[in-house]
C-alpha cells in the first residue's frame, strides 16, 4: 500500500514537471513568422512614413569648410572587452582606441561624422551626446558609425546580455565619454578652414570574401570615403570598407582597434594630417588573401588598402556644395532570435535579455555623395544582389552606406539563407527574422528615389 501510495505520489511529481517544462518552453519559444513582408503591419507603417519625409536641402551659403579631431578614448585603467565573449578585463594595449570626428560646413548647415573604435556607437553613448547637445540648443546633424573592433573595451550596454557579454555597464564612464564627443564637437566648430573634398573609390575585392556562402556569395569589395584637402595645405580621410575586424585571435586579450586602427595609423605617418574609419556593409564579409595572423594581418591589410586609397581615382566636388540631411524611421515586428530554423525565442523573453528592436537610417548628402547609416551589421551582399549602387549611379550620384549609427538591431542579411543556414551570422546574430533583406532594400531604394 505504502509502495503504491509512493508510486503514485512519484508519478504525479513527473507529471507535474513535464507540464511545467512545457508551460516553460510554450512561454519562451515559438515558430518562425514567415508572413511576406509586404503583408506585415510596421512594413507598410514604415513605407507610410517615408512617403511623407524627405531630406532637408541646405544650398551653400559659403564655401565648403570642415575640421577634424581626435579623442583618445583608451582607458587608464583595464576594463571588459567587448566582442567575441565574456572577456572581464584588457591586458595591456596594443594601440590606442579613439574617437575621430569630421565636421562639414557649406555656411547654412553644420554636420559632423563621429565614428568610434568600438564594437558598434551604443546607443546610451548616442543617446548621451544628443541630449547633451540638445541642452546647448545644437542643430547641427550628427552622423554616427563605428569602426566594429573585436578587440575593444566594453562595459556600454546595460542589458541583461550586454552586461555579461560586454562587462558590467559602466554608466560613468558613457557619460563621461559623451562630455568629451560633446567638447571635441564644439571645438570643432572653431577650427573650419575652406577646404576642397573628393570622393574616390578603389576595388579591393581580393582582401574581402562572403563568410556566409564564401564559394557563391556575392561581396562588396569597394574602398568609399572622402578625400580632404583644406586652405592651409593639411589633408584629411575617410575611409569605408566592409571585411569584418574579427582578425585577432580572441585568446590576445590586448586592446587594439584592429586593421581600421593600422590603416589610420599608416595614413597619418603618410600623406594625412587626419584620418578615420566608418565599417561599411560588414553584415557577410570577412578578410581573406592575408597570410599573416592577428596584428601583423592587420599591419599587412592597413598597408595594402592605403596604397589602393593613394592610388585611387577622385571626384571632385566643387568648393560650394549642397548638404542634404533627415532622419528616415524603420518600424520593426516582434524578434525572433533562433533557436532552431524554424523556432524562436519569443519577443517578450528577447526584450528582457537584451532590448526592444529600435533603429532609423541617417541620410546625409555631400553634393552628389550620399551616405546612409545603418543601425545594424548590414551586408554587402545585399547592395550587389539589390544593385543599390547602379540605381544612385543612374542618377550620376554615389552611395555608400555605414553600419552601427547608434541603435542595433542585429544582422540584416541576404533572405535566401533565413530558414536554411546554420551560420552564427543568420541562427544567432539575425535577431529581426525572415525578409528583412528585401525590407531594407525597399526601403533604401525609396530613400534613393527622393533625390
Amino acid at each position: 500500500m505504502l509502495l503504491k501510495k509512493i508510486f503514485r505520489i512519484l508519478i504525479g511529481f513527473i507529471i507535474g514537471f513535464v507540464v511545467l517544462l512545457l508551460v516553460i518552453v510554450v512561454s519562451l519559444f515559438g515558430p518562425i513568422d514567415n508572413t511576406p513582408i509586404a503583408d506585415q503591419p510596421f512594413f507598410q507603417k514604415t513605407m507610410n512614413e517615408l512617403n511623407t519625409i524627405n531630406p532637408v536641402h541646405f544650398k551653400p551659403a559659403s564655401k565648403f569648410k570642415t575640421s577634424w579631431v581626435s579623442i583618445n578614448i583608451t582607458p587608464n585603467h583595464s576594463m571588459p572587452m567587448a566582442g567575441y565573449y565574456i572577456r572581464d578585463h584588457f591586458k595591456k594595449v596594443h594601440d590606442s582606441i579613439y574617437v575621430r570626428i569630421l565636421t562639414l560646413d557649406n555656411g547654412a548647415i553644420q554636420c559632423s561624422i563621429v565614428s568610434a573604435d568600438l564594437l558598434l556607437f551604443p546607443p546610451a553613448l548616442k543617446d548621451k551626446i544628443m541630449v547633451k547637445m540638445s541642452e546647448q540648443h545644437s542643430n547641427r546633424f550628427l552622423y554616427f558609425t563605428a569602426t566594429h573592433a573585436h578587440s575593444s573595451v566594453g562595459a556600454w550596454n546595460n542589458s541583461v546580455v550586454g552586461n555579461v557579454i560586454l562587462g558590467d555597464y559602466n554608466d560613468s564612464w558613457v557619460d563621461s565619454l559623451a562630455n568629451k564627443i560633446v567638447l571635441a564637437l564644439n571645438y570643432s566648430s572653431t577650427q573650419l578652414k575652406p577646404s576642397t573634398i573628393n570622393y574616390f573609390e578603389a576595388d579591393a575585392s581580393e582582401y574581402v570574401e562572403n563568410r556566409i556562402d564564401p564559394v557563391n556569395g556575392k561581396v562588396d569589395g569597394i574602398l568609399r570615403g572622402l578625400k580632404i584637402t583644406r586652405e592651409d595645405g593639411s589633408k584629411g580621410l575617410l575611409a569605408s570598407y566592409s571585411a569584418h575586424t574579427t582578425n585577432i585571435d580572441d585568446l590576445i586579450w590586448e586592446l587594439s582597434g584592429d586593421y581600421p586602427n593600422a590603416l589610420v595609423n599608416k595614413a597619418e605617418k603618410n600623406n594625412y594630417d587626419f584620418a578615420m574609419f566608418a565599417m561599411g556593409m560588414v553584415g557577410s564579409h570577412r578578410v581573406k588573401g592575408i597570410s599573416e595572423r592577428d596584428f601583423t594581418l592587420c599591419d599587412t591589410l592597413g598597408s595594402r588598402l592605403l596604397k589602393k586609397i593613394q592610388a585611387a581615382s577622385t571626384v571632385s566636388l566643387t568648393d560650394s556644395i549642397e548638404i542634404s540631411t533627415a532622419t528616415f524611421p524603420v518600424e520593426y515586428g516582434p524578434s525572433q532570435l533562433h533557436v532552431h530554423q524554424k523556432f524562436k525565442v519569443r519577443d517578450w523573453a528577447f526584450q528582457q535579455l537584451f532590448s526592444p528592436l529600435k533603429g532609423d537610417i541617417s541620410y546625409l548628402k555631400i553634393g552628389n555623395i550620399i551616405m546612409l547609416a545603418t543601425p545594424c551589421d548590414f551586408s554587402g551582399e545585399i547592395f550587389v544582389k539589390e544593385g543599390l549602387g547602379k540605381i544612385a549611379e543612374s542618377k550620376n550620384e554615389k552611395l555608400f552606406i555605414t553600419s552601427f549609427n547608434g541603435d542595433y538591431v542585429g544582422y540584416i542579411t541576404s533572405d535566401e539563407y533565413y530558414g536554411h543556414s546554420e551560420k552564427e551570422e543568420v541562427m544567432g546574430m539575425n535577431w529581426v527574422g525572415p525578409h528583412y533583406g528585401e525590407y531594407y532594400s525597399q526601403i533604401i531604394k525609396k530613400i534613393l528615389s527622393k533625390n
